[in-house]
């Protein structure tokens, strides 16, 4: 795996869920945490968040048309159906499945309890001895 699949300013990026148009992006958090809307702010530049950490796709909907800029909006010919359109294969509500195998949660194991009548590391012999 490469250092670009993991950095979410990279093109590369591997969690994109949604494009629209060429200079904004849908992507899954690295954090898996919900989704983020990017933008790119030059034709080779990096990808920004503008909208981060958004666990509905009805308020991905809502932000998403507001907050690109005007311009691309209008050249590109960007309505809100459209957003609707790359939005729809999205679930209702975000939810970090495994269908992302980065974003898998790693949890530490039990830390394991000293048996009964263990022996002390300063004086080697049983610390629970009633003598």
């Amino acid at each position: 795996m490469s250092i670009y699949e993991t950095c979410e300013w990279s093109d590369n990026y591997r969690a994109v869920v949604a494009t629209i148009g060429p200079s904004y992006r849908v992507i899954v958090d690295r954090r898996a945490f919900g989704w983020s809307l990017q933008q790119r702010r030059a034709r080779k530049g990096k990808w920004f968040n503008i909208a981060s950490i958004v666990g509905f796709r009805g308020n991905l909907s809502k932000v998403a048309l507001p907050l690109m800029h005007s311009g691309h909006v209008k050249d590109h010919g960007i309505t809100q159906e459209t957003i609707d359109a790359a939005l729809a294969h999205l679930p209702e509500r975000f939810s970090p499945e495994p269908t992302f195998n980065h974003l898998t949660v790693n949890t530490r194991p039990p830390p394991e309890t000293p048996a009964r009548g263990s022996t002390s590391y300063k004086t080697a012999h049983d610390i629970f001895d009633p003598r």
